[in-house]
């Protein structure tokens, strides 16, 4: 079978594009939503306002993971938001103090 450099570089393009869907995917779940709570979970390891922006309404904790780096402008936000901002240790959650 032949490919041509068009078919390639499609080829490539619909892979790279299928990849950053999938991270983009992972990199922010809300978890199970009750009456009154709501989780925003991030996998990112740089957690910025940026990274908050537009995800915020209706959260009641947000969650990172064990190795990320959280900016003192988003612990600002959250506290004045009143969300909790808890550290994932494996499996179980750890409340970050």
């Amino acid at each position: 079978m032949t490919v041509t450099p068009e078919q390639l570089e499609w080829i490539v393009q619909e892979v790279i594009r299928r990849l950053k869907s999938a991270v983009d995917d992972e990199r922010v779940a809300v978890g199970e939503r009750s009456s009154t709570t709501a989780d925003l979970r991030l996998i990112e390891k740089v957690i910025t306002l940026r990274s908050l922006e537009g995800r915020l309404n209706g959260v009641t904790r947000v969650m990172v993971g064990p190795r990320a780096v959280v900016t003192p402008a988003v612990k600002d936000e959250l506290k004045r938001r009143t969300i909790e901002l808890v550290v994932m240790a494996g499996e179980t959650p750890a409340p970050r103090t």
